[in-house]
């Protein structure tokens, strides 16, 4: 198989070019009209961390609400005067650098020829290139995590502090982008100690970078709240609504509490009220172990779904998207197909074209984030940047398929 780079490389370059052009363009198509709830949230913290040093949303009470990472991502476009559709901007770039660092991974593994298609099979999805143009965490995390993954994978080959310093600061900046990933930690662990050379003293090396980028960021809650916040105030609300008596496995944000519950968060400041969510949703589940287990599968089966309700559609004026629903539906789902029919095609086949060691570590970051996410509940924006690595292993299959073929037809 030919490894070297070469003229595939300039195409993958070119694509993740283009795919930040498409992005851009797509952005000053919308304007400056708000997609989603989340989009107002970020960018206030974020210019407010610009102009006053505050990680606040209001620009006087301090806020642990929202992780960290895509605000101090913001920062500095918005201390540069951007607002919202700079923002937006400035986000899609890191669709073109995921790319390209996609293509670098890939064809360590697979060949040239992989990583192009790799590259290729990304923009085919309308749910990234959606989320890489609003203020979403979901674009940086997957930045992050191939980044995690690019310099985990050079260990297994030659090992290097640098190297497992990079690995730790990269996973400790994607926990604090989005905080589920660090229940995905073992996954990583199990992987360093089967694959690397030196794997307890990477594990150490590894940690340590990561607990203290997490620790810096508990011991600036603990001065602003006076409370062990590890990394955002969040986990109460998502947990509560996940796992409510009347949520459904395709539902959570658009459900009613148990009436108690709205009346202890009477008066209640951000900490309080995280604090007796948690309380409040740990007392619903006790209270019907066997609902919340058959929910916690359905909702884990609905992590592969390929679509669900948006809450966009109803608070946000004009909806999440100018596109019909039925039309938007119809589209998810032709491109869910290019997504999960070679990777069932890859399944059947593993005998003739088994999977690499890289792959499992796809499937088990797939499979693990929707054990994660099921704690709370699963949506499709969710799991986009897991999908990456599913392409990734779509193209490393389908390039091995279209090599066996040339070799066939040049009799090589």
């Amino acid at each position: 198989m030919i490894r070297t780079k070469g003229q595939e490389q300039r195409l993958a370059y070119a694509v993740a070019f283009l795919a930040v052009l498409l992005c851009w363009t797509l952005v000053f198509i919308e304007g400056g009209r708000e997609k989603s709830l989340d989009e107002s949230d970020f960018l206030a913290i974020a210019q407010n961390l610009a102009w006053t040093g505050r990680f606040s949303e209001t620009g006087d009470l301090p806020t642990a609400y929202r992780a960290p990472g895509l605000v101090f991502f913001l920062a500095p476009v918005a201390g540069l005067g951007g607002g919202l559709l700079e923002a937006r901007l400035a986000n899609a770039v890191l669709l073109g650098l995921s790319l390209v660092v996609l293509f670098h991974i890939v064809q360590r593994h697979a060949g040239p020829l992989a990583g192009l298609l790799a590259v290729v099979l990304v923009p085919t999805s309308p749910a990234i290139i959606y989320a890489a143009t609003t203020l979403y965490p979901q674009t940086l995390a997957t930045f992050l995590l191939l980044l995690t993954i690019l310099f985990l994978d050079r260990l297994t080959s030659a090992h290097s502090w640098h190297r497992a310093i990079a690995t730790g600061l990269c996973f400790g900046l994607l926990i604090m982008t989005v905080p589920i990933f660090l229940l995905l930690s073992p996954i990583l662990i199990v992987w360093v100690i089967w694959n690397v050379a030196r794997p307890w003293q990477t594990v150490l090396v590894c940690g340590l970078i990561t607990a203290l980028i997490m620790s810096s960021w508990t011991a600036r809650n603990y001065v602003a709240f006076d409370a062990f916040i590890p990394i955002s105030t969040s986990s109460g609300y998502n947990l509560a609504f996940g796992n409510a008596p009347n949520a459904k496995y395709d539902t959570s944000l658009n459900i009613r509490l148990p009436e108690y519950i709205y009346t202890g968060l009477t008066g209640a400041n951000e900490v309080e009220a995280n604090q007796f969510l948690t309380e409040a949703a740990f007392r619903e589940i006790a209270a019907d172990p066997g609902r919340v287990a058959w929910l916690y599968l359905g909702k884990f089966l609905h992590w592969f779904d390929y679509s669900n309700k948006l809450l966009s559609d109803k608070v946000i004026e004009g909806g999440a998207t100018p596109i019909k629903v039925d039309a938007r539906e119809t589209i998810l789902l032709i491109s869910y197909a290019i997504l999960v029919l070679p990777l069932l095609a890859h399944l059947l086949l593993q005998r003739q074209a088994p999977f690499r060691r890289i792959e499992w570590l796809f499937l088990a970051f797939w499979i693990g984030g929707g054990l994660a996410y099921a704690i709370f509940f699963t949506r499709v924006r969710f799991r986009l940047p897991f999908d990456w690595l599913i392409y990734a292993s779509n193209a490393m299959f389908l390039a091995a398929l279209l090599e066996q073929r040339l070799r066939r037809l040049t009799g090589r």
